[in-house]
C-alpha cells in the first residue's frame, strides 16, 4: 500500500469520526431542548375562568349574559357577577382579578369565589364586601369596581402566572 493511500485512509477515518461526533452532539442538542420543551409545558399554568354566577343572595343567575338567556350580547355579562374558577386539574392556586383599564390587581381569591364586578370609567378602582353576614346575602365576596374591563389569572404555588382571560361587563347605563 502506499503512503497516498494510507494518508487517505487516514483522513477517510477521521472524517468519519468527526461526522459521528458531529451527529451524536445534534442528537443530544436535539433531545435537550425536547426535554426542555415538554418540561416547560408540563409546568405551565392553564387559564382560569369566569363564569356568570348568583347575585349576593345566591338563588338567582340574573339573565343577562351569554350563557343565561335571553342574554342579548354573546360573551359579555351585563350584570357583572362572577364565579372565578381555577384552571382544572391544577393544585391550588390564588385568582386574581385584573381591571384592564388601570391595570389595578384585586385578590387572591380562591377557586369558586363569587365576586361583582362594575365598569365605571369614571370611577377609581375599589373593592368592597358585599352582602351580609347575617341573613342570606353572603352568597357574592367581593364588589369590585374598575375603569375598564375584567381579567382573571391564576397564580400556582411555585409562583408561575396563568395568561389573562376577559370577563367583559358593560358600562353601567347613564
Amino acid at each position: 500500500m502506499s503512503i497516498d493511500r494510507i494518508h487517505l485512509a487516514a483522513l477517510t477515518i477521521a472524517g468519519r469520526e468527526r461526522f459521528v461526533a458531529l451527529a451524536l452532539a445534534l442528537a443530544a442538542t436535539l433531545l435537550v431542548f425536547t426535554v426542555q420543551a415538554e418540561l416547560a409545558s408540563a409546568h405551565e399554568i392553564p387559564e382560569p375562568g369566569c363564569i356568570e354566577t348568583v347575585n349576593p343572595h345566591g338563588q338567582t343567575v340574573p339573565p343577562a349574559g351569554s350563557t343565561t338567556l335571553p342574554g342579548p350580547r354573546g360573551g359579555q355579562n351585563d350584570d357583572g357577577f362572577y364565579k372565578l374558577v381555577a384552571p382544572e386539574g391544577t393544585e391550588p392556586v390564588k385568582l386574581y382579578v385584573v381591571d384592564l383599564g388601570t391595570g389595578t390587581v384585586f385578590g387572591p381569591f380562591y377557586d369558586g369565589a363569587n365576586i361583582k364586578y362594575t365598569q365605571a370609567p369614571g370611577a377609581a378602582p375599589s373593592i368592597k364586601k358585599i352582602g351580609s353576614d347575617k341573613g342570606q346575602a353572603g352568597a357574592v365576596e367581593a364588589h369590585i369596581t374598575g375603569k375598564g374591563d375584567m381579567a382573571v389569572y391564576a397564580v400556582d404555588a411555585d409562583d408561575r402566572g396563568s395568561e389573562w382571560i376577559t370577563c367583559f361587563v358593560p358600562p353601567p347605563p347613564k
